[in-house]
């Protein structure tokens, strides 16, 4: 399979204060979502409360959206779970779930959050043995310092990506971190040229996008606008035939929605609440302040949200 190139949101999971998924509020926002997304990953450690989600949530998530899913939309399915035997439970339940359209269908996983550095390449070799899908891995050392704050290594080492980016199921990465650890596995590659990097902070691609795209936690709240920015930047020529200073003053307004959510899921589900796609606001995550909801009510309503 071939990645897609472009806009993926990492989908939140709305969830009942039981911890059942709310399955009528998924579909609502796959709605609100899925027609301007080149991409939709789920359970994923960028929706930032994806690797909280235990194996029996991901599973039924999983299950919904297996109903849900339609020929033209790629889908990353996050398997990462708390441990190595419900990541491979996972791996057996998309097998069978989307057994006939693992063309359309990505395995991410962010193995460092349950398993160290050593033995992951033989690790993945298994984990692929049991779906046969394309692979994409996620580095994201700010959600394994959360876990594991006294870990030596929260990215996964360069010699290990090395021995991993030989594996041409795996056709791509997940990437959040410094330049200089970007720039080793680029070198790491030596050529391979049908390996993605997508960015994994949005606020680093505001600044200086790359070309394979982003993986945007705030394309959830305002999905056409951040179709509309990607579109453009990934396209200059287009840019330049169109007005830049238009895009400019598009990135500059995405950064500030960034800044003001600040990693919060529970901020955009409260938002989502107000707009009537989401009935269920519940987040793992800690709740937003009064002051953090004002200034989103303002954003919102500078841009006729």
């Amino acid at each position: 399979m071939l990645l897609p190139r472009g806009l993926i949101c990492p989908l939140l999971t709305p969830l009942k204060p039981n911890g059942e998924i709310d399955a009528v509020g998924l579909k609502q926002l796959w709605e609100h979502v899925v027609s301007h997304v080149d991409a939709l990953s789920l359970g994923s450690s960028f929706s930032l409360e994806g690797v909280y989600l235990n194996c029996e949530q991901k599973q039924a998530l999983f299950k919904i959206i297996s109903g849900l899913r339609d020929e033209r939309t790629p889908l990353f399915l996050n398997i990462t779970g708390e441990d190595e035997a419900c990541t491979f439970q996972l791996a057996q339940l998309t097998a069978t779930l989307f057994a006939t359209h693992l063309d359309k269908i990505v395995i991410e996983v962010l193995p460092l959050w349950y398993r160290s550095n050593r033995g992951l390449p033989q690790h993945l070799d298994n984990l692929h043995l049991q779906t046969k899908a394309t692979f994409v891995i996620a580095n994201h050392p700010f959600v394994i310092r959360q876990k594991k704050p006294i870990l030596k290594h929260a990215d996964i080492r360069t010699v290990v990506f090395k021995k991993i980016a030989q594996r041409k199921f795996v056709k791509g990465m997940i990437f959040q971190g410094s330049l200089d650890r970007f720039f080793n596995y680029q070198r790491a590659l030596h050529g391979r040229s049908d390996f993605f990097f997508y960015e994994g902070n949005e606020l680093s691609f505001l600044k200086q996008p790359t070309s394979d795209g982003v993986v945007a936690f705030t394309a959830n709240l305002v999905p056409a606008l951040w179709k509309e920015l990607v579109k453009q930047v990934l396209n200059p020529a287009g840019m330049v035939k169109n007005d830049p200073t238009a895009v400019f003053i598009l990135g500059e307004k995405l950064k500030e929605l960034h800044n003001i959510c600040a990693s919060s899921p529970a901020m955009l589900k409260w938002v989502l609440g107000e707009m009537g796609i989401l009935k269920e606001i519940y987040s793992h995550l800690s709740l937003p302040s009064k002051e953090d909801l004002r200034q989103l009510k303002q954003w919102l309503s500078q841009i006729g949200v």
